[in-house]
């Protein structure tokens, strides 16, 4: 930095240069002020009070990474408040669901809200391509997390579909897929596909305290959900623990091709939904010396 010993700006113009320069150097965090120093060419993120919401027909969303409308991977959030329903559609494409918050009540065939399934927060559920399927919440509303490969519009289905499952509670899976998550693993495990392989695929990781990665890149872009917890994230092949911005549960990252990161997770559990397209691989990259 220049110090010049002479301004030739006035008082509050130069204040007001300072005061902007001081605030570009540190974000918002949820146990105060935090030095930047993440590289978002390597790595970017959006806290849970960045994103970006707009109204719909199926509640408030907000778009995180691609576009469901195009081809690619897409990520986004919707937050559907109470007795919100969809009437039966399918979509092209499988499409994946995860309870961020509320209860989200699923049900495939014939519209009828008594024919559902309830799912609490950390469920997941995958639409199978061209399944007939509803959806929707009740008193307490529901935010889920989307996950898929574009292009997957919505399909209205025929009125005169056919319920599907066996009893009141059960859904057909060869239409819908579902993991509670009273019945899931405690530890981490892939929930769909296989990242060596062609193809998405996304997997829930669970990371004791203080439990971090070396530096390392991916040859693919790929996006991260923090389902719990706190993700502390840095870029550059330091591995400095101290030098990493958190990310709250709720936080969106989107890990960069080819840009050297690494993260942990500081002195509480954490809980985080990775997703992407393989093959891809986790490449370790030696820090300086």
């Amino acid at each position: 930095m220049t110090i010049h010993r002479r301004s030739t700006l006035p008082f509050r113009e130069a204040t007001v240069v300072v005061t902007l320069a001081a605030a570009s150097l540190w974000i918002a965090s949820p146990h105060g002020a935090q030095a930047v120093a993440v590289d978002r060419g390597s790595r970017d993120y959006t806290l849970p009070d960045q994103m970006q919401w707009r109204d719909t027909e199926n509640g408030r969303i907000a778009n995180l990474y691609g576009d469901p409308s195009k081809p690619g991977l897409y990520a986004y959030v919707v937050k559907r408040g109470p007795n919100m329903w969809s009437m039966p559609h399918f979509h092209d494409n499988d499409r994946f669901v995860t309870v961020l918050e509320g209860t989200f009540w699923v049900g495939t065939g014939k519209f009828d809200p008594q024919r559902t399934v309830p799912l609490k927060p950390g469920s997941f559920v995958r639409d199978v391509a061209r399944g007939i399927h509803f959806e929707g919440t009740k008193d307490e509303g529901a935010t889920l997390y989307f996950v898929g490969i574009g292009p997957s519009p919505d399909h209205p289905a025929e009125p005169a579909t056919t319920a599907s499952g066996v009893g009141a509670n059960v859904i057909d899976p060869a239409i819908r897929q579902i993991q509670r998550i009273e019945d899931m693993p405690k530890e981490s495990f892939v929930l769909y596909g296989d990242s060596s392989k062609p193809g998405l695929y996304l997997q829930y990781q669970r990371r004791a305290p203080n439990n971090w990665s070396r530096p390392h890149y991916h040859p693919i872009d790929r996006v991260v959900m923090v389902m719990g917890g706190t993700m502390r994230i840095g870029t550059g092949p330091s591995g400095d623990n101290t030098r990493t911005v958190g990310v709250p549960t709720g936080g969106f990252i989107h890990d960069i091709a080819g840009g050297v990161h690494y993260d942990g997770s500081g002195n509480d559990p954490m809980w985080i939904l990775t997703a992407g397209v393989g093959p891809t691989a986790t490449i370790n990259v030696d820090p300086p010396k």
